[in-house]
């Protein structure tokens, strides 16, 4: 510290040890100091190996034409130009690039934790924790800037995608994250679980948002915010059913939204199934689109037989469409709105889908979706969500 040039008497010291030519971090620790004082700390160094995908699901199929190579190498290609440094932490880039929102926050989580990333997931992570607002009740502010909020209100899918990432860090680094999962847990169940009657059945749903109080309900909610296996999860470290309840809950809200040929669901729904409630959208989108891999996961892992029969019949239409004619939008009854042609962010859901259906046509839509190099924030973020579930490196963490 003697060599450090104008050095203040007092402050925060950051060390980090590097190997390699490639400058990898090994580990980083933070040091308060006051000159004058002799300071030793322990710096632990993180096992950075990659990690090893599962053989196979409980259920389904896995592609033979998608590697588990690729899957780590766009996960590298994502770190590379989808996170950026903010001052003591890292964010997840939407757009515009100055701009991040809370389910990109939630994609990197949950991307780092399953690559056992600890520095990109604690950067993140720092990131989150930086802007958490009290309008939101302590959740994150949906929409911020690096020195600033732009929305202080939450969206309940990103903080619900922190908390299970938080649940799968735990399995590598410890009950600290558990701890955090189980806080975040206790705001959306106190605040964001609501009950609706749908057909004379009471059913909990989640509201979408919080701001000075929940937004949204029965009248309008969206159901890609519904992950069933992540509640499952979710039931088991709390202890509290209501989680599960929720995870079952959520095939009623699906069956209510969904058409009935297609099996398309639209972005937003009332509870009882009515599409684009107060002029939201109501057909599948850029929401929308995420549902066949979250729903297909509570196959892959748990064998939901309302799991694999949705998402059997939505890959089921798009295979009669064709992995290499899917455009990023439809409406519900299969007709084409979508502009901007194939993406991962709509391909790779039914590829994830397809898994429940056969290795035959899961192999076809693997065979269209490596082919694919995303650029977008949006379509980069879910594609390697997309590309981890399918080679085995999305896996079920109370199986750990």
């Amino acid at each position: 510290m003697k060599g450090i040039p104008d050095l203040a008497n007092t402050g925060t010291l950051y060390f980090t040890v590097l190997e390699g030519a490639q400058n990898e971090v090994l580990g980083t620790l933070a040091v308060n100091y006051t000159k004058g004082e002799t300071i030793t700390k322990d710096l632990v160094l993180e096992d950075n190996s990659e990690p090893e995908p599962v053989s196979s699901y409980d259920h389904g199929f896995m592609p033979t034409t998608i590697t588990h190579a690729l899957a780590m190498s766009e996960y590298d290609r994502w770190k590379r130009t989808q996170v950026v440094a903010c001052n003591e932490g890292l964010r997840v880039i939407s757009d515009p690039a100055s701009e991040t929102k809370v389910e990109g926050i939630g994609f990197g989580l949950l991307l780092a934790a399953y690559a056992k990333d600890k520095p990109t997931f604690d950067g993140i992570l720092r990131f989150y924790n930086s802007k958490r607002s009290a309008r939101a009740a302590n959740m994150m502010a949906w929409s911020v800037t690096c020195s600033g909020v732009i929305d202080p209100g939450s969206a309940t899918d990103g903080d619900l995608d922190v908390a299970f990432a938080l649940v799968v860090a735990s399995k590598h680094w410890g009950n600290t994250y558990l701890d955090a999962a189980k806080d975040i847990l206790q705001i959306i169940k106190t605040r964001l679980i609501v009950q609706c009657n749908v057909g004379g059945e009471s059913i909990y749903i989640l509201a979408p948002g919080y701001s000075n109080g929940a937004w949204g309900g029965c009248g309008m909610t969206d159901l890609m915010y519904h992950t069933p296996t992540f509640f499952r999860v979710f039931a088991s470290v709390t202890g509290d059913n209501i989680w599960e309840e929720l995870a079952d809950d959520t095939y009623t809200l699906l069956k209510a939204g969904a058409h009935p040929t297609t099996g398309l669901v639209p972005d937003w729904q009332t509870a009882s199934g009515t599409p684009g409630p107060g002029g939201r959208a109501g057909y599948f989108g850029y929401d929308a689109c995420r549902a066949p891999w979250r729903i297909t996961l509570d196959f892959l892992w748990n064998g939901n037989t309302e799991a694999e029969a949705w998402t059997k019949k939505v890959s089921g239409w798009a295979n009669q469409v064709g992995p290499a004619n899917i455009v990023d939008g439809y409406n519900l009854d299969g007709t084409p709105r979508g502009t901007n042609g194939l993406n991962s962010a709509f391909l790779g859901g039914f590829t994830v889908a397809s898994m429940s259906h056969s290795q035959e046509q899961v192999d076809r839509f693997g065979t269209e979706l490596s082919k694919l190099r995303d650029t977008y924030w949006f379509n980069i973020n879910t594609r390697v969500l997309y590309l981890f579930t399918l080679t085995g490196n999305f896996w079920n963490p109370l199986d750990k």
